[in-house]
């Protein structure tokens, strides 16, 4: 199930907060034709689930979750991004290494030391990139198995917020995968549909039985979609 394509490039760039154009390059590769005429390929970073329809799955989005800790800050360009993601492949031996359990027992500095003599950056630039590895590999849920089963989307602009709550959440398992209130599974659309027709942050945390809290974190986290 976790590998089911179900995201569109769009809804998925959405979800995530990263440029659609960003998330496109990353999953299917990228053409670019330089002055001198020369067409250049660029292979994608991830393996998408159905590249022929340019779907992707539960799965996937935990990779590009990942990834965009790198371009929040950092902007690392499609080539480097590869370039790191291939040796860290190569070094753990995994074909998906941002989804394999070891990424951040090893992964994360094997990125860092390689990444760095590309990106040039300086030793508090790599202590951050470290950290933001980290807090974004905290907000998925793995099973028994290390299998990502869950993922927390960050619900504010402010990504650099570490102490962004874990309201909603994507499960595949759950309205077919769609963001919901972690609590009660009811889908963030319908929490800003709701809000929109004229029901108060009250009243709908009355109906879910759930803090006004919850109700306001998934409206910042559809607001946040809109923007």
């Amino acid at each position: 199930m976790h590998d089911t394509p179900a995201y569109t490039p769009s809804e998925a760039a959405r979800i995530l907060g990263l440029p659609v154009a960003t998330l496109k390059a990353w999953s299917f590769g990228q053409t670019n034709r330089i002055p001198s005429g020369e067409v250049r390929k660029f292979h994608a970073v991830i393996r998408p689930a159905d590249a022929r329809h340019r779907l992707l799955s539960f799965a996937n989005l935990c990779e590009l979750h990942v990834l965009s800790a790198i371009r929040r800050k950092h902007k690392v360009s499609l080539p480097k991004v590869r370039a790191s993601v291939d040796y860290v492949k190569r070094k753990l031996g995994s074909e998906r290494p941002l989804l394999d359990r070891d990424f951040k027992t090893n992964g994360i500095d094997l990125f860092v030391t390689h990444a760095s003599t590309l990106l040039n950056v300086s030793r508090q630039g790599q202590e951050a990139l470290r950290g933001e590895f980290e807090h974004a590999l905290a907000r998925i849920e793995r099973d028994r198995s290390g299998t990502p089963i869950r993922l927390f989307p960050y619900s504010r602009s402010s990504m650099a917020d570490k102490n962004q709550p874990k309201t909603v959440v994507i499960d595949p398992r759950l309205a077919f995968g769609r963001p919901v209130i972690s609590e009660v599974a009811v889908p963030t659309a319908i929490i800003i549909d709701r809000f929109r027709a004229g029901d108060s942050v009250t009243e709908m945390a009355g109906d879910y039985g759930v803090g006004k809290e919850e109700i306001e974190e998934a409206l910042r986290f559809e607001q946040r979609l809109a923007a």
